[in-house]
C-alpha cells in the first residue's frame, strides 16, 4: 500500500515537472494577452433560417465562459467583441438501411468569426465543424424509417458543429496569442 502511494506521488511529481518544463499553458491563459476579460458575442441572424443562429450563439456563449473563462458583457461594456456568421450549412446523408432510407446524417457548418481584439486589431477567420447523428428510431419495437430531420435533431447537430467550429477558432486565437507574445 505504501509502495503504491510512493509510486503515485513520484509519478505526479514527474508529470508536473514535465508539464511545467515543456512550457504548457492553457488556452485561457494564452488568450489573456489578446482578449479582454469581458467579451461581447454577436451572431448575425440568417434570414433564411434564424433558428440556426440561436444554436450557434448558445454554443459560442458556452465556449466563451467555459473554455476561455471570460465573462459575457454588453456591447458598450466589453473591450473585445466576437461576431459570428454562418458561411455555409449543409446536411449530407451518411448511411442508408436495406430499403434505401437514410438512417444518419452529417451536419457540415462553416462559420466566420470576426474578432476585435484587446488592442483594437481585427482578426477574421473561417472555421469548420461537423456533427453526425441518426434519424432512424425504434417506435414500439419497430423501426421508424422516416428520413426526416426533426427540429430537435437539427438544433443539436448545429449546436455541436458550432462548438467544434468554436474549438478551432479558439485554437487559431491561441496561436495568434503566442505569436504576439
Amino acid at each position: 500500500m505504501r509502495k503504491n502511494l510512493f509510486s503515485s506521488v513520484i509519478f505526479i511529481a514527474v508529470f508536473g515537472i514535465f508539464l511545467g518544463g515543456c512550457g504548457y499553458a492553457p488556452v485561457s491563459k494564452i488568450t489573456q494577452n489578446i482578449l479582454d476579460e469581458s467579451v461581447f458575442v454577436d451572431v448575425r441572424i440568417d434570414k433564411i433560417d434564424p433558428k440556426n443562429s440561436v444554436a450557434i450563439k448558445d454554443a459560442i456563449r458556452k465556449g466563451i465562459s467555459s473554455r476561455l473563462g471570460r465573462t459575457l458583457a454588453l456591447k458598450g461594456e466589453a473591450n473585445s467583441e466576437i461576431t459570428a456568421s454562418i458561411r455555409s450549412l449543409s446536411f449530407e446523408a451518411l448511411t442508408y438501411d436495406q430499403l434505401g432510407y437514410v438512417t444518419s446524417f452529417r451536419a457540415n457548418l462553416t462559420i466566420n468569426f470576426t474578432t476585435i481584439l484587446k488592442n483594437g486589431e481585427l482578426f477574421s477567420i473561417n472555421t469548420n465543424g461537423d456533427h453526425d447523428f441518426r434519424v432512424a428510431r425504434l417506435v414500439k419495437k419497430t423501426r421508424d424509417t422516416s428520413s426526416i430531420i426533426s427540429d430537435k435533431d437539427r438544433y443539436n447537430a448545429i449546436e455541436n458543429a458550432s462548438a467544434q467550429a468554436f474549438d478551432e477558432f479558439i485554437a487559431r486565437l491561441a496561436i495568434k496569442g503566442v505569436k504576439l507574445k
